[in-house]
């Protein structure tokens, strides 16, 4: 199991190399976009041009079960939204956290 040390020096790190490299999220491009999968690992990093939505907590081992805390791939899907961005936020050894975020129209 990773301590909560390694998962936060993880984060720092993704958040550092998201801002260095300006790394925004992944877009769907259609409602349950498989394509979800490439969404990038960007830490406490906020890309500019987009809102923070929804956070969902996902199973990313592929063992997990429908009636765990953590979401299965299968269900996450049915959240995943045409158009709306996606990026790990956090990661641990058999979970993400997974943000959504808004295009900001402003």
């Amino acid at each position: 199991m990773m301590s909560l040390e390694s998962i936060q020096e993880m984060n720092e790190e993704a958040e550092q190399r998201a801002l260095e490299e300006n790394i925004q999220p992944y877009v769907a491009r259609c409602d349950g976009d498989e394509g979800i999968r490439e969404a990038p690992y960007i830490g406490d990093y906020q890309p500019a041009g987009w809102i923070k939505n929804d956070v969902f907590f996902v199973d990313s081992s592929g063992f997990g079960g429908p009636d765990e805390p953590a979401m299965t791939f299968e269900q996450f899907l049915n959240h995943v939204k045409d158009g709306r961005g996606y990026a790990i936020i956090s990661a641990g050894q058999f979970q993400v956290y997974i943000q959504e975020f808004i295009q900001d129209k402003n």
